[in-house]
Formats: structure tokens, sequence, C-alpha cells
């Protein structure tokens, strides 16, 4: 059976997952329809190798013209329809980017595979489970909620701004033809009543302005409270459903629902901006004793500016961390002279953006590192954003070029000695922008999850469990002296991250029975609760009467299953021995 019909198998709740990571990824449509051909193709190797993914985005395309000519002889417009605007948005997305495409496919087949086994597994592990709080979702819902009520509410002060132009517009039309008046009709009755109109008008116009800066406050007031609360809480969920992503975990997604919020948010801040210079230029025609614009207005101004720069200033995210096009399963490890991408978003979709906004990468900016050693990064490392072709239309920025290179020691240094190895070396990759908009100019800045760097494929296995064990253990996304004192961490989380570990490497996670014996393997009791385990014990310390560490172990029995027995170990009909101790 093909793992597509498989995943149409699933109970709804796992159908929703796949649902979900489709509509942010790939088209589920031509998922379905080259369902075989997809999965008969090697994309896993395809996303390594430029040429390959040429070819395979060549085939991908000609497999759809045939679907489109069998669907235009059975005249099903609407499925014509599709295929063609789903082909003109996969040439738009991937044209100049080849091997993009094989990453995308070969990340939702081991998504897919993830799921089957996450459904074929007793319970879902402690980290999942968190990731999958109902009330992170119902979060969510009330921060898109009070997003469109901002909204709302800047648009009906737009209308107040606007009245207030015109009754203001009408009172000095009143007010000179008085004074173009002969002085004869001043003493009139005509002109008394006149003068009495024009009190009321002021009357109501000092009312009208106090009311539209007191609407005016209010939204300023819940702006800021959903900013500094909800919406910097759901954005903080994003970037740890990330770091779970990195080492295996569900394909992380809500960016887009996040660029959304923070887009209307920016939108609402500087129409709002707009309204109270409005205000400013109407109170400079016109003013009187307890005008409220000039004693509101300024701080209001204040309070609005720093709002936009704080979103700003939050709404530059790593979007895809760096990593190894030659090890895609393996983000954040990093090896000296060897090409890494990484993606960096502006969260804020403006027009006025697009090629204006040029980022610089550097590493280890300004912050201090376990190592001695010291990089530089080489290639193409200031590139502007621009507006992608793609159904969100994210603004964005993609370095495909970048890679390190240390720098030599200078004399008396020591080089690579000290009391770390070189894999808990840990160092950060740091982007710097600026935005000049609208007459502000705010500096942006944010940085990688910290990365490992090796300079020989020796170092990976090692680096690579330095980078579960920081991810796992921590959210704090710039500790890079985290191994001076690693924390402990649950036997239960590294269980599910190391059956994690099976999904994405090798197609299919570990059964109980299998994590029962990794358990056993991990703390030397047959009998075991979900207590901790020291960073020591998972990969510095050797096995009773051993060698080799735990995870060298499992490293080489990963190895095993991929050169010699894949096929077997993803249909899962063999039971591979995991307690063989590997000589």
């Amino acid at each position: 059976m093909s793992q597509w019909n498989q995943v149409q198998q699933l109970e709804i709740k796992f159908l929703e997952q796949v649902d979900q990571f489709y509509d942010d990824n790939f088209p589920m449509e031509i998922r379905h329809l080259l369902a075989q051909w997809i999965e008969n193709q090697d994309w896993e190797a395809a996303s390594n190798n430029e040429t390959m993914a040429t070819i395979l985005l060549q085939n991908l395309l000609i497999q759809l013209d045939e679907q489109l000519g069998r669907v235009s002889k059975e005249k099903n417009l609407l499925l014509i329809h599709n295929l063609k605007r789903i082909r003109k948005v996969l040439q738009g997305k991937f044209h100049g980017n080849p091997m993009h495409v094989a990453v995308v496919i070969s990340n939702c087949l081991r998504e897919e595979r993830r799921i089957l086994a996450a459904a074929n597994m007793p319970v879902q592990g402690p980290l999942e489970k968190s990731l999958q709080s109902s009330s992170v979702s119902e979060r969510q819902r009330n921060v898109e909620h009070k997003v469109a009520a901002i909204k709302n509410s800047v648009q009906m002060t737009e209308q107040d701004t606007k009245y207030l132009e015109d009754l203001q517009d009408e009172f000095d039309y009143r007010y000179k033809t008085i004074q173009t008046m002969d002085q004869v009709d001043k003493n009139s009755v005509l002109m008394n009543q006149e003068i009495l109109t024009l009190q009321e008008m002021l009357n109501s116009l000092d009312f009208k302005r106090k009311e539209t800066l007191s609407k005016m406050t209010q939204i300023i007031n819940e702006t800021d409270l959903l900013m500094n609360s909800m919406l910097i809480e759901e954005l903080q969920d994003w970037k740890r459903r990330q770091q779970i992503a990195c080492i295996g975990g569900p394909l992380h997604n809500g960016l887009d629902q996040l660029q959304n919020c923070f887009t209307l948010l920016a939108e609402s801040l500087f129409q709002l901006r707009r309204q109270l210079e409005k205000l400013e230029e109407q109170s400079t025609k016109m003013t009187y004793e307890g005008d409220p614009i000039p004693l509101q207005r300024t701080h209001l101004l204040e309070r609005v500016t720093f709002l936009i720069y704080n979103l700003f200033k939050n709404s530059f995210v790593v979007e895809r961390q760096p990593c190894m096009p030659t090890h895609p399963q393996r983000p954040m490890v990093l090896k000296t002279l060897i090409q890494f991408t990484v993606k960096l978003r502006l969260l804020i979709k403006l027009p006025e953006l697009n090629y204006q906004v040029k980022v610089k990468a550097s590493i280890d900016k300004n912050v201090s590192t376990l190592s001695n050693r010291r990089f530089v990064l080489c290639g193409t490392h200031v590139k502007a954003m621009s507006i992608e072709e793609s159904s969100n239309g994210s603004l964005s920025v993609e370095f495909r070029h970048l890679q390190p290179k240390e720098m030599k020691s200078s004399a008396g240094s020591k080089g690579n000695e000290g009391s770390h190895m070189v894999t808990e070396e840990l160092h950060s990759i740091t982007f710097e922008t600026q935005i000049c908009l609208y007459g502000l100019t705010i500096d942006l800045e944010t940085s990688s999850l910290p990365v490992v760097m090796i300079s020989n494929v020796s170092q990976l296995p090692n680096a690579w469990a330095s980078i579960i064990w920081y991810n796992v253990s921590t959210n704090d996304s710039q500790n890079l002296v985290f191994f001076n004192n690693p924390p402990s961490a649950t036997l239960s989380q590294l269980l599910e991250v190391i059956s994690w570990q099976f999904s994405s490497y090798v197609g299919r996670g570990l059964n109980s029975d299998q994590l029962n014996m990794l358990a056993e393997k991990l703390t030397g009791l047959s009998s075991y609760s979900d207590g901790h385990l020291t960073w020591a014990k998972f990969c510095k310390e050797h096995l009773p009467g051993k060698s080799f560490t735990f995870w060298i172990w499992l490293e080489a029995i990963l190895d095993l299953i991929k050169k010699h027995i894949l096929p077997l170990w993803i249909d899962g009909r063999s039971e591979i021995p995991l307690c063989r101790t590997l000589q």
C-alpha cells in the first residue's frame, strides 16, 4: 500500500495535521494526483544535488501537464482551473531554486511518515502534547479576533477625523461670512442668531475632538496590551515550535497567521499616526482655550511610534534556521567552508518595503562564546528582501551561499584548546537591517538559534547531539554558554526525540517496546520511572564495559538501517534488535 493511501485512512485528528502542513508547504492536489510518482523519486538526495533537483522539477511539471491533458478530456473545468493555477504557483515559487522544491517534498513525505508513526503509537510524547494545547489554539483565535477589532476601530476613528475636518470647514466658512458682514448687519437679530449657531458648532467641535482622542487612547491601550501579552506570547510559542521541528518534531506552522496579525496591526498604527497628524493640522488652523489636541496629541503620537518600533523589532524572524543542504535533517550544524542556507522573514508585509530592505549577516556579533575559535562568513552576506510570488506573499530573503571560515589564531592564542569539546561550542549568526518608512528609521536585528561549527564530518554526530540537547532543554534562543552547566532532561522527552530521529532519518519511528529497551539502555535499569538524565550520561560517558557512548551507539544503529535494511524498516516488516551491542 502506498504511503499516501495509508495517510488517507488515518483518523480525522491526524488528517487535520496532514491538511495543516500541506496548506503551508505544498499543494495537496498534486500530492494526491501524483502520489505514486512522487513516492518513487529520491527527493532527499535531490535536496543535496542541484542537477538532480532541476531534472525532478522539470519531470514534476511534465507529470502535471499530463494530468492537465487527462482532465481536459474529462472536461472537469474546476480541476483544470486549479491545476493551471497550481502549475503557475509552482513555477513562480521554485523557479531558480529547484533544490527548494526537493526539500519541501522531502519534508512533506517525512512529516507524513511521522504522523503515520504517531498514529500507531499508544500515546503522544510530552513535547508534542505541549505543542498541541487547546489553550494555545484558543489564544491564537483571540489574537486574530482582537486584531480585527482594532482594525475596525481605527476605521471608525478615520471617519471621525474626516467628520471633524468637515465640521471645522463649515465653522470656518460661517465665521468668515460673519467677518465680511456690514456693521449694520452685525447688530441685527440674524447676526445674534448666527453667533449662537457658531457657539453651538464650536461646542460640538470640542466635544468631537475630545471623543475622537478618547477613542484613539482606547485603541492604543488595547494595542499595547495585545502586543505585549498575547501576540508576543504567540510569537514565542511559534519559535518554540520551530525549535522542536528542527530536532525532528512536528513541522511548525502558524507564521502566515502571525504575519497577517502583525501586518494588520502595523497598518492600523500607521493609519492612527496619520490621523493624529491630521488633527495637528486642524488644531493649527483653529484652536481655542481648552483645545484637547495640543494637550494630548504629542503623548499619543509618542505611544503610537513606540508601538510601531516594538512591532517591527519583533516582526524580524528567522523563518528557516541555518542548514547545510547536504544534511537537511540536521540543521544548525555547520561545517567550515561548506555553504549553508538560512531564510529571514519580516512579518509586516507592506508594498513600500519591497526590495528596500537589505539584510546583512554576520557571526558571533558582540557575544561571548565558549570558543577560542573565531569565524567570519564568506559569500554574499548582504541581500535585499522581496515579496515572494506565492500564496502568502511574505517579505523574505534567503541566503544560499554563505559559508563559515575559521580565522587564524593570533600569536599566543590557545586555538581549540579548552575545557569544552568543539561540538559543545555554540555560535550565533546575526542578521541586521534598517527600515525607513513614513519618516521613521527603525534598526532591526535578529539571530539564529545557536549553531555548532565543525571542521570534519566525523564531528557531526556529537554536534547534532548538542543541538538536540540544547533545544530540548531550553527555549532561550541565545544562551551560548549553555554547556558551561547543561541542565538535565527528562527521560520521556529524550525518548520522544530519539523516536523522531528514527522517523526523520530512516522513515519510521520507534514502538513502545523499542522505546522501553532504549530507556533501559540509558538508565541501566529494567524498571524505571520518568526521571532526569544528564548530558554526560547521554553523550559523554561510555556505556558500561564499552568504548563508546549511548549516542554513538544509537548513531551506528541509524546508519546500519539507512545503508542496509531501509525498505524493510520503513515497511515495518523488520523488528531491529536495538538491544544488540555494536562492537
